[in-house]
């Protein structure tokens, strides 16, 4: 049975009333009202600490140093401030209701796209007060600009920005827009995923034990086109075969309209001509929730399942039991990530906020290849970056969300000055890339699929765009 561990916890929905108005099909917002935010105006994006040595307003402020979440105590007269050197791009926008899961989606803009400002389109599924008020939200992020650096403002002009280009200079921080159409859905969205290979076909896990199938391209059209919104659609499948709450769900990237789906059993959905058959069979195997569903880059007909029976599995469903069955971890499963990159790598997230790389050339019970332990809740997201085989981000409930690069090694120079501190023993593993924080509730994060080395994460406050100042193009 799956747990409701996933939900955002003591939610006040009288606040988000209060905060959000309803709002139509494609209504645009832009900067100016609640749902794209000014980034400066707040003071925990970014892993600073800046500290009021005199405590007085307008005096001169202690030098800032660098805030490490679980091991630094914050005092009544320190809070955290937002570094924009840190960032190439940072956003935040809050919708009607918080979303437990999104999926960016592909676009016809373009791969690779590295110019500003950027435009990105992305499903989500709410968590609303009550089951009939939530929605699956079609949204378009555009005006993406580059974020403006606090030293931009500064009296002196660094030389080597003299020959930039002026236009890029004069966009930072124009404010973004958010277009947003929406259909009825029944019951909280657990988890949404859109298919690879057509992007307005939209899977969603209800918490009412449904898995519902929906056609939303008119509803992404209409925001391309900036055209009125379709009237409400209906799901054009329902999956009525499990018996329990779930989560897992995933497309087949090598099979168009396969779909996976898991409670403690896994059923399989194709598109048959014009409709879709789920299989009547389970495939069964796990003695307690199947958390995560991925399916192999490579291999159609095979996929892995995590669990929170503490086993990750591999199955070939044209067998209707699993090829491959391992102990993971110590506490339940939460998440994996199937590297599309080197295909024989697999990554996992555990409640114990460790998570583990696998080679699966040689998968066997408590040996994975690398075993992270940084962070201090349970890992709720975690995916490989489809521009850096080396790196995935992972996101946590203890509020960070952490990119890691498996190439860094301990001797290099960033790694000696990030632990440079005689004060205790805490050590940053050579690994860990960036750090991001400042959600609170932290659910899912993705990279964006064409927009390298951007991240997007959903949490209880609302959606962060961001793109760290040290990824590499």
């Amino acid at each position: 049975m799956a747990e409701k561990k996933r939900n955002f916890e003591t939610i006040d929905f009288e606040e988000f009333k209060e905060e959000d108005e309803d709002f139509d099909n494609d209504e645009e917002i832009d900067g100016e009202d609640e749902s794209f935010e000014d980034e400066e105006e707040h003071s925990f994006e970014e892993d600073e600490l800046n500290n009021d040595e005199d405590g007085g307003d307008g005096e001169e402020k202690g030098p800032k140093k660098v805030w490490r979440a679980g091991v630094d105590p914050l005092a009544e007269d320190e809070v955290l401030d937002y570094d924009s050197s840190a960032y190439d791009m940072m956003h935040t926008m809050s919708v009607e209701w918080p979303c437990l899961s999104f999926h960016p989606l592909k676009d016809n803009l373009g791969t690779n796209r590295k110019k500003y400002p950027h435009t990105m389109y992305m499903v989500a599924g709410t968590q609303a007060d009550e089951a009939k008020n939530n929605k699956i939200y079609i949204m378009k992020a555009s005006s993406l600009h580059k974020t403006k650096h606090d030293e931009d403002d500064s009296d002196e002009d660094n030389s080597d920005d003299e020959d930039s280009d002026d236009d890029e200079e004069n966009d930072k921080d124009d404010d973004p827009e958010l277009s947003i159409n929406y259909v009825h859905h029944q019951g909280a969205v657990n988890r949404i995923r859109s298919m690879d290979q057509q992007q307005g076909i939209v899977a969603t896990w209800s918490d009412n034990r449904s898995v519902y199938i929906w056609n939303v391209e008119n509803y992404i059209q209409a925001l391309e086109n900036n055209t009125s919104a379709p009237k409400n659609t209906a799901p054009i499948h329902t999956v009525t075969q499990h018996t329990e709450e779930g989560y897992a769900i995933d497309w087949s990237p090598k099979v168009a309209g396969r779909l996976a789906s898991g409670d403690q059993n896994i059923f399989i959905t194709n598109a048959v001509g014009s409709g879709w058959k789920t299989t009547a069979q389970a495939y069964k195997g796990h003695t307690a929730a199947v958390e995560d569903i991925q399916w192999s880059p490579s291999e159609e007909n095979v996929l892995a399942s995590a669990s929170s029976d503490q086993t990750i599995k591999v199955w070939d469903i044209r067998q209707h039991k699993p090829a491959i069955s391992i102990k993971a971890h110590n506490s339940d499963v939460n998440v994996i990530s199937w590297s599309r990159n080197i295909e024989y790598l697999l990554v996992s997230g555990c409640d114990d906020g460790s998570f583990r790389v696998w080679d699966l050339r040689a998968f066997k019970s408590n040996s994975p290849v690398s075993d992270f332990k940084y962070h201090t809740g349970p890992i709720t997201s975690i995916e490989w970056n489809p521009y850096d085989e080396s790196q995935v981000i992972v996101s946590s409930s203890d509020d960070q969300i952490t990119i890691w690069d498996f190439s860094l090694e301990e001797d290099t120079e960033e790694f000696k000055e990030a632990n440079d501190n005689q004060d205790d023993d805490f050590q940053y593993p050579p690994q860990l890339f960036f750090i991001h924080q400042g959600q609170s509730d932290i659910k899912e994060v993705h990279w964006h699929p064409q927009i390298p080395h951007v991240a997007i994460s959903t949490a209880r406050d609302g959606f962060n765009i961001f793109k760290s100042s040290n990824s590499e193009e």
